[in-house]
């Protein structure tokens, strides 16, 4: 390029290179959440936390720069949409680590696998960021792989819940709830089922970016 053109032409912003960063950070909020699904520690609690707070760093970087670029790789509502979705994953991960500390209830093994499935859905969706320019039909392809990973959340819920309702029904057999059953055997139920619903929650937030990543795909054509 002519040494005149680069002072006249604007600088394309690398809006694509602050949507990757934003996605790592969050996969690696993601692994996290994958550690604490195990363990329940305060520590990975803390780790699920700190990645939260520098995606939200990432995600402010490419507002930043999106509101000063003049023109991007990438339409600028696309570029948006995917990464305020992108928060979304971390932020509902960060709520259910703090509400299951808040109610004590420690992750079992139903958890675990749900959070792994999470995990493997956000890798697609970050390898997708990471095409979104360069090779769109290949980014909607990481999409449709990040809805099927998270898809098995969904199966795992329902087994869980079915797990669930049946040690409900063999502790407290009908007609004899009141007798048998203890406050706090109740409420341990009715607290894994609501946390159950957390890992679906986000789940549900993997599925959203896919759509919106589908979306710029689609726009592209």
């Amino acid at each position: 390029m002519k040494w005149w053109r680069k002072w006249l032409l604007p600088a394309i912003p690398d809006v694509i290179g602050l949507l990757v960063t934003q996605g790592e950070i969050t996969l690696r909020g993601i692994s996290c959440f994958v550690d604490w699904s195990d363990d329940g520690s305060s520590d990975t609690a803390t780790a699920v936390d700190k990645a939260e707070q520098d995606a939200d760093v990432a995600r402010r970087n490419l507002l930043v720069l999106l509101q000063n670029a003049l023109s991007t790789p990438v339409d600028q509502e696309d570029i948006y949409m995917i990464s305020e979705r992108t928060d979304q994953i971390i932020n509902e991960a960060k709520h259910t680590v703090g509400e299951a500390e808040i109610l004590h209830w420690t992750p079992d093994a139903h958890a675990l696998a749900m959070a792994k499935h999470i995990y493997a859905g956000t890798d697609c969706l970050v390898e997708g960021f990471r095409l979104i320019h360069s090779d769109s039909n290949q980014a909607g392809v990481q999409a449709d792989k990040a809805v099927k990973a998270v898809r098995h959340v969904e199966r795992r819920y329902r087994s869980a819940m079915a797990e669930l309702l049946q040690l409900s029904n063999s502790s407290f057999p009908s007609g004899s709830f009141g007798d048998t059953a203890t406050t706090g055997d109740i409420r341990s139920l009715i607290v894994t089922q609501e946390l159950y619903r957390h890992y679906v929650q986000v789940a549900d937030a993997v599925v959203r970016v896919a759509d919106r990543l589908w979306f710029s795909v689609l726009r592209d054509v």
